[in-house]
């Protein structure tokens, strides 16, 4: 872990939302504004988020979550096999705008993610 890295706060994060959100186009922002929780929550994410005490969960469907990977400064999605506990990590965060169109692609498949 690089010795400058600093965890995101809360109001950055509040703030990066705000914007994050502000990129999205009209069906992604209907579908943020259907699964995003009233409130970012720290979950729990082992190894890679322990230094942190977790990553922000910012959203939630069905059994997975879109959280913000402040080590990689961008979004992931993954499953959670309970609440406040991130399964995968993503190496690779990515704006809101193209988690959302990843999830939104992997609930057309036969099983949905949302259901």
């Amino acid at each position: 872990m690089n010795k400058h890295w600093k965890p995101v706060s809360y109001p950055q994060l509040v703030s990066l939302l705000v914007h994050e959100r502000q990129q999205l186009d009209d069906s992604q922002t209907a579908l943020w504004d259907v699964i995003r929780l009233p409130s970012p929550e720290l979950w729990q994410q082992h190894p890679w988020g322990d230094e942190g005490c977790g990553f922000w969960v910012v959203a939630v469907c069905g059994r997975h979550c879109i959280y913000y990977n402040d080590i990689n400064q961008g979004f992931g999605f993954s499953v959670f096999p309970r609440w406040a506990m991130i399964q995968d990590f993503s190496e690779h965060g990515q704006p809101l705008k193209k988690v959302l169109k990843q999830l939104n692609e992997a609930a057309m498949e036969p099983e949905s993610l949302c259901s």
